[in-house]
């Protein structure tokens, strides 16, 4: 079974590759923080339990927020922008990403950005059977307990 947190990593480890020795934050950037480095943020993760039977499908959506250094009227730098930009979206061009034993497919590819950022948002699908994910996250039936209804 992979969680959103497997391909939050493997994203992670997928940036590191590109951009090697920079730092990359997980869910928030520290305050101060150095430049470049990436950002990687798990937006939403929906779920469909309607999808058969048998299956449950994930929808786990990602931000990737790239930064590099700045001028003081925040001009010079576009270029490399988004140049990061298109190197992260190149991440996500084969279709699909490469987590464990599986390869959650890539929905959707959106870019955005502002003064000293770019952003590239992915939106992933996978599924999984209903019974790895009960395995994953059983709780005791009722059964197990052994209450004393009596009142004594």
């Amino acid at each position: 079974m992979i969680t959103p947190n497997d391909i939050m990593d493997r994203i992670a480890e997928l940036v590191a590759e590109k951009f090697p020795g920079e730092d990359i934050h997980l869910e928030l950037c520290p305050q101060g923080f150095t430049r470049p480095c990436t950002l990687i943020v798990q937006d939403e993760c929906t779920c469909n339990v309607g999808f058969g039977t048998a299956i449950i499908e994930f929808s786990p959506v990602f931000t990737l927020t790239t930064f590099v250094p700045t001028d003081e009227y925040h001009q010079s730098h576009l270029a490399e922008l988004h140049q990061r930009q298109m190197i992260l979206t190149g991440l996500f061009l084969p279709g699909y990403i490469k987590v464990k034993d599986r390869a959650p497919k890539v929905s959707s590819l959106k870019l955005a950005g502002g003064y000293d950022y770019d952003t590239v948002t992915v939106a992933l699908s996978y599924t999984l059977l209903r019974s790895e994910f009960e395995e994953a996250v059983s709780a005791p039936l009722m059964e197990h307990f052994n209450f004393d209804t009596r009142g004594e």
